[in-house]
């Protein structure tokens, strides 16, 4: 009976045989082992990109949540500080920026133990000290007794700033959006805002403007800015 040969397939990878020499046998063994490893480096690689699109939007807003709250740290910090200064100034705050230029950053300084850092957010764009901190003021009350505060737990104290030089950055006022003053989404389209009470909130820029009361005399609605007094060319009684 004659033994029946099947078809030999092709498959394109030639593996090695002892009728090879011992460079070819090198070479066939090396070729085939590349076949398999691009293959094997293409999925790898395909499986990184899928797990780098996971994971670092994660990594970007855990870093985004911890700076914000670093920020309300200091946001507290600087509360103290501004307590210390009135408890020394018969309950009057510093002014924002006096003639000299000396911001009411550096008159809180001996509070701080001169510690600059508690000025400066970890998220701002710019942080050329002292001349931009991070933080600006409420100017209603620049150089204004702590009394004149009639909803404490409703009333922004400071609020973040772009860091623009001067007055701008010491300064925060509830136009301030408008010229570019205020930096109202510096944490994930929001901010961070000090109240006279000592709590930091993170709050959207609407909401600082919805309306907490009313003015007794012209019933005027009165947002979480306060009070314009209009006092703020007077001299700091530091």
């Amino acid at each position: 009976m004659v033994e029946r040969q099947l078809p030999k397939l092709d498959t394109g990878v030639r593996f090695p045989s002892p009728a090879h020499s011992d460079a070819e046998r090198i070479a066939l063994f090396v070729r085939s082992k590349a076949a398999f490893t691009l293959v094997e480096m293409l999925v790898v690689i395909s499986i990184i990109a899928v797990l780098a699109a996971l994971i670092f939007p994660a990594l970007s807003g855990m870093k985004g949540r911890a700076n914000s709250v670093t920020c309300s740290n200091h946001l507290r910090q600087i509360f103290l500080a501004f307590q210390a200064y009135a408890t020394e100034h018969d309950g009057v705050l510093p002014q924002r920026l006096s003639d000299n230029d000396f911001g009411y950053d550096e008159a809180l300084l001996r509070y701080t133990g001169g510690n600059t850092k508690i000025f400066l957010c970890p998220s701002q764009k710019k942080t050329d000290y002292p001349h931009e901190p991070g933080y600006g003021m409420n100017w209603y009350y620049d150089n204004q007794p702590l009394s004149r505060v009639d909803l404490p737990a409703l009333t922004i104290f400071v609020a973040e700033t772009l860091g623009s030089s001067g007055d701008g950055s010491h300064r925060a006022d509830r136009d301030g959006i408008d010229p570019g003053q205020l930096d109202p989404e510096r944490h994930q389209r929001k901010a961070n805002y000090l109240f006279f009470d000592g709590h930091a909130a993170t709050l959207a820029y609407a909401e600082t403007r919805r309306e907490v009361t009313k003015e007794a005399v012209t019933n005027n609605p009165v947002d979480m800015w306060g009070k314009d007094w209009g006092d703020h060319d007077e001299k700091s009684v530091r």
